[in-house]
């Protein structure tokens, strides 16, 4: 028999209404959500991996996949990482200028799309009554391209991309820009993350934040976030039960 001391004799059950109470909380205590992009809401995070070998390869150096999700879209260290990680003469800010009109054009051609999941989920949150933002490394105008061939842009009261920001996650600075912008105190936020530097950076700027693992960051320890998500669809379950109503 099953004793009321001891463990559930059903721990996915727990897990999974632990997991629902952990999100209805902090969905409950929010006015705006501010989402990441990349890897949050647009699956882009191989196009960057893709334009940045390609800027390499041209002086020579091979990124190393696995090392990428790694390094770059997870610790934030970028071009210059790279650079100082292998001792390469080059200079990470003609790097990066190299690599932004590339990717830029998988942004307006309709290339990068949004997750399967990401259309309901907005419309979900939206419907809720949340207003919606977003605070992202990738510049603005790219952000608004896949948006707007998403026809999503409109529901989003506020974008922040890195060109309006001094310094890039894991620095806070994005985001406290956007608690200024939207006036609205810490704790009146939710960030949705997928990335270490993104979770640090909220972490930081004192707001909650809940991250997505995909499939370039599945491994990583996430354990600071206040709810970690195994995928956009479990995001997605857990949202359509908070507001089924």
């Amino acid at each position: 028999m099953y004793s009321s001391a001891g463990c559930s004799p059903f721990p996915e059950r727990r897990a999974s209404l632990d997991k629902l109470k952990t999100c209805k909380t902090l969905f409950d205590r929010a006015k705006a959500i501010i989402f990441d992009f990349d890897g949050v809401l647009a699956d882009s995070e191989k196009y960057h991996f893709i334009t940045y070998s390609e800027i390499f390869k041209k002086y020579g150096h091979t990124i190393d996949e696995t090392e990428y999700y790694d390094y770059w879209t997870s610790k934030g260290l970028g071009a210059k990482g790279e650079i100082e990680r292998y001792n390469l003469d080059l200079d990470p800010v003609a790097i990066r200028n190299e690599k932004l009109p590339l990717f830029s054009e998988y942004c307006r051609n309709g290339t990068i799309k949004l997750y399967d999941e990401v259309d309901e989920i907005l419309r979900l949150v939206f419907a809720a009554g949340k207003t919606l933002t977003v605070a992202s490394g990738t510049a603005r105008p790219d952000i608004e391209a896949i948006l707007g061939n998403a026809a999503v842009l409109d529901i989003f009261k506020e974008i922040i991309g890195s060109d309006t920001v001094p310094a890039i996650k894991p620095a806070p600075d994005i985001f406290l820009a956007m608690l200024e912008k939207i006036e609205l105190d810490p704790a009146d936020c939710l960030v949705i993350e997928d990335v270490e530097k993104g979770m640090q950076a909220a972490i930081t700027a004192g707001i909650p934040v809940i991250v997505i693992r995909t499939r370039e960051t599945k491994t990583f320890d996430f354990s600071a976030a206040d709810l970690v998500v195994d995928s956009h669809a479990e995001l997605l379950e857990l949202l359509r039960k908070i507001f089924s109503d």
